[in-house]
């Protein structure tokens, strides 16, 4: 019942913010941890208590419009705070209800300053005066320009702002296959940004479907997706650690059954990998070129390529064919036995995402345990990092 659902903030005024009672316990230890001056609780608390307000304009809120509906349909949203990720409801008379809390190292990504261009999602990119330079601005709704033919480049991650993503990523997206130069030099396109300080994927990350950094971020590019479903040959570009967030949004489209077809993706040097991307294009009905990954001399890439190759050849709307397939065969196996190092590879350090989370691991239980980032402070406290 949701009287029974303790409230957390707004008790005497604004909205009211209640949480689901098992968390309970791990929300009052976190405040009591604020009280004592513990830095990331107390920013956690504040910005939970900030929900009072409201949802609009909180640059930390995103929607999800993919993600489960609750018993009378509602859509949830994602609040990000310091070390922690809460799934949060409306309810009733504009109320909200917090139903789970995780362990998330994503709160700077999606706090990042909205001014400078920093902010996560679809930028318009616009040629301006000399050859190749361009000005980019935030598109509020995330519709893409409504133009057939239409490039969208998805950047990774680790670019200081959406503009000096645009300067580095655009030049190279026009020599991508299928890409209009011309069009492109004269009308611009558009860019998908992630904020953050690192790239996406990698060696030690490389299925994309279990990086959680980038879910914030394919949340809105699938939205952006959906709403151009209707436009004829847009192409989705994903470049470098793009491919996650890009295979992600397309995860998000396919697990709701929608379509995009006349649209095609193109991964340049990805670093998650291009056989998942390509299973989902084929459900999404893209019409893909010859050519769908550069993966540059990548072996882990080329290896995942050679590893759908036969997919490619079994999809009669996949214009892959025997003669590209031995070109692709005997370029993927040379870069596979290239000299680049499998183990070369090292886990990329979280840097101030470390003390965030031992900050917040150590508010709500003590510091005697070890929690897995996306574990949820449902579950039992003991559980052990298992990753």
């Amino acid at each position: 019942m949701e009287q029974d659902y303790p409230i957390i903030a707004g008790k005497a005024a604004g909205r009211k913010v209640s949480i689901n009672p098992a968390l309970h316990p791990a929300y009052q230890r976190l405040e009591q941890a604020a009280l004592r001056g513990n830095h990331w609780a107390s920013i956690a608390v504040r910005e939970l208590n900030a929900l009072t307000s409201g949802v609009v304009g909180k640059n930390n809120v995103y929607i999800r419009p993919y993600g489960p509906k609750d018993a009378a349909g509602n859509t949830g949203y994602i609040v990000f705070l310091p070390g922690l990720k809460a799934t949060l409801y409306p309810t009733v008379l504009g109320s909200y209800c917090v139903t789970d809390l995780v362990l998330n190292a994503n709160y700077f990504e999606a706090t990042a300053d909205e001014e400078s261009g920093k902010r996560t999602g679809l930028y318009r990119v616009i040629p301006e005066g000399a050859i190749e330079t361009w000005k980019t601005e935030y598109v509020e709704d995330g519709n893409i320009e409504a133009k057939n033919g239409r490039l969208v480049v998805i950047a990774d991650s680790g670019y200081k702002s959406a503009s000096n993503a645009a300067r580095t990523i655009v030049p190279r997206a026009m020599e991508f296959p299928q890409v209009p130069e011309i069009t492109v030099l004269q009308e611009g396109c558009d860019l998908h940004f992630t904020a953050g300080q690192k790239q996406l994927g990698g060696m030690i990350r490389y299925n994309p479907l279990s990086l959680d950094s980038s879910r914030g971020s394919a949340l809105h590019l699938a939205t952006t997706m959906e709403q151009a479903r209707t436009l004829k040959n847009v192409i989705w570009a994903a470049d470098q650690g793009g491919s996650a967030v890009l295979t992600q949004a397309m995860q998000i489209l396919a697990n709701k059954g929608v379509t995009l077809k006349s649209h095609t993706a193109y991964l340049y040097k990805p670093r998650t990998s291009p056989a998942a991307a390509l299973k989902l294009a084929h459900k999404l009905e893209l019409s893909l070129g010859k050519s769908f990954a550069n993966t540059g001399w990548d072996p882990q890439g080329a290896l995942s390529q050679l590893s759908v190759a036969g997919r490619r050849l079994n999809n009669s709307n996949d214009r892959y064919n025997k003669a590209y397939h031995t070109h692709a065969w005997i370029n993927g196996l040379a870069k596979a036995a290239g000299p680049i190092g499998l183990g070369s590879g090292a886990a990329a350090a979280m840097g101030v995402s470390i003390p965030m989370i031992g900050g917040i691991v150590a508010a709500i239980s003590g510091g005697s345990v070890v929690y897995a980032l996306g574990q949820s402070l449902v579950e039992d406290l003991r559980t052990k990092f298992k990753r």
